[in-house]
């Protein structure tokens, strides 16, 4: 019976892990020229640049619109959009605003918010129905983002893992061949052989621990990329 409690305790805990949502949008505040302002805040792994350059792409594809602030020689903290339409919020000339920054353990933290005109910023109080359209909008960026860079992410680890796999294989056929030629060899050479090969057994240990490494990585995104759930 006890066997059976923990199995069924390691199930559940399996269960909700894979559940477990990967990101987490908040209702916050956000100092912006000198005054808070209301804004949805969401944390991702990628780093800041990568958050901006999704975004800029998203909003483009999107809604057709520029996002200023990120390119080839600007990085800036605050990216923005102004004198913008997107009728998913309302009809209204709009300016639209994002601050990514680094978060702890190589993430980064988007606070994002709109403003009618130059003070009328958009908050759960004076706009309530226009802030929940925000939301649904980082959602949406959010699912894509999220689900192309695990992908990518997987993608390359995949790559990277195959590499080793490779260059293990070769070290064994360096290893096999020298061994095999080492007979018919001095003494002397023979043994420079050997040494040869200890350090291609040395690279191929190094190896196999860092796919060791890497599948653990592989397992962990594929937990996140089923955590990619609209919240």
């Amino acid at each position: 019976m006890k066997k059976l409690f923990l199995i069924l305790g390691l199930t559940l805990a399996v269960s909700l892990q894979l559940t477990a949502q990967t990101y987490t949008i908040d209702t916050a505040t956000v100092s912006y020229e000198n005054k808070l302002r209301p804004c949805f805040t969401v944390t991702y792994d990628a780093s800041p640049k990568t958050v901006k350059k999704a975004w800029d792409d998203y909003f483009k594809k999107t809604y057709d619109v520029k996002v200023k602030g990120i390119g080839f020689l600007t990085n800036k903290e605050v990216i923005i959009a102004t004198d913008i339409t997107i009728l998913a919020i309302g009809d209204k000339r709009m300016n639209m605003y994002a601050s990514v920054v680094d978060a702890p353990g190589e993430r980064s933290e988007l606070s994002y918010f709109m403003s009618f005109g130059y003070d009328f910023f958009i908050g759960p109080e004076n706009y309530p129905a226009e802030f929940t359209a925000m939301k649904k909008i980082l959602n949406d960026f959010s699912v894509e983002f999220l689900t192309e860079f695990y992908g990518s992410e997987a993608s390359r680890i995949t790559r990277e893992m195959k590499g080793l796999e490779k260059d293990i294989k070769k070290n064994n056929k360096d290893i096999k061949k020298n061994t095999k030629s080492a007979r018919k060899k001095s003494k002397e050479v023979a043994s420079g052989m050997e040494a040869k090969n200890i350090s291609l057994q040395m690279e191929n240990d190094q190896s196999k621990r860092k796919i060791s490494e890497l599948s653990k990585e592989i397992e962990s995104i594929k937990v996140k990329q089923a955590g990619v759930i609209r919240n």
